[in-house]
């Protein structure tokens, strides 16, 4: 038996059980409208060629997610500076076991959060200086999830694809014939949130084809919340 998480990082995670704890923190604490994340799985994509699964469900609840820069955790140095204290009075190595851990880091959040002041609360705890925080002020509701928000988010960006030899080209896990004749060339697709269609056009700003994406229905976003896959699947 494993003593603890068997994985070595967050984005070999199941999808599912990452949502769930999201889900578990919002209901706890209140509905969050910005979510700043790594720049890596399960949250992003360090290419930045590509949205993750998990990017477009939390934007289809209406939520922002905010990516760090690769290698730049200075971003978000915040939480860097907490997980390090947290780690700090916890003390990981000396729990024997991932129970033993997660009893330890309650009693460090009960401590940061009720029992500690601090000069950025004016000599007050955290909660004594955000009450409202503890009585959960932003109610969460998981079925507020909306796709044209998901549409409306990808019909703002635009994305280079080169066309490979069989005429296809790959975006967010799909693959999708633009057409033999376009091989070698380089197109560019934007997103019609209206026809819930990928536009390809080639530098001249000529349209080329126009194809409707397999996997960007509310039913397919809506299956990661609940399907036990790894975050690192296509979407």
């Amino acid at each position: 038996m494993l003593s603890f998480s068997p994985y070595a990082q967050i984005s070999q995670v199941p999808g599912n059980q990452v949502v769930d704890v999201i889900h578990y923190l919002f209901f706890r604490w209140g509905f969050v409208p910005t979510f700043r994340a790594d720049n890596g799985a399960p949250f992003g994509d360090p290419s930045r060629q590509s949205i993750s699964p998990l990017n477009l469900y939390l934007i289809g609840l209406g939520i922002r997610v905010k990516l760090n820069p690769p290698r730049s955790p200075i971003k978000n140095a915040k939480v860097e500076r907490n997980q390090g204290t947290t780690s700090r009075w916890a003390c990981p190595s000396l729990c024997s076991n991932y129970v033993q851990l997660q009893q330890k880091l309650d009693e460090v959040m009960v401590d940061q959060r009720q029992n500690y002041p601090t000069k950025t609360c004016q000599g007050k705890t955290r909660a004594e200086k955000y009450p409202a925080l503890l009585n959960n002020p932003q109610r969460f509701h998981p079925n507020d999830f909306q796709v044209q928000r998901v549409y409306q988010f990808l019909s703002k960006g635009s994305w280079k694809r080169k066309v490979s030899a069989q005429g296809v080209v790959s975006i967010l896990g799909s693959d999708l014939q633009v057409g033999f004749k376009y091989r070698a060339t380089t197109v560019t697709a934007t997103f019609d949130p209206i026809t819930v269609q990928w536009i390809f056009k080639n530098d001249r700003g000529d349209l080329l084809k126009s194809c409707k994406p397999p996997n960007l229905d509310e039913k397919t976003i809506l299956s990661f919340s609940s399907k036990c896959q790894r975050t690192s699947g296509n979407l």
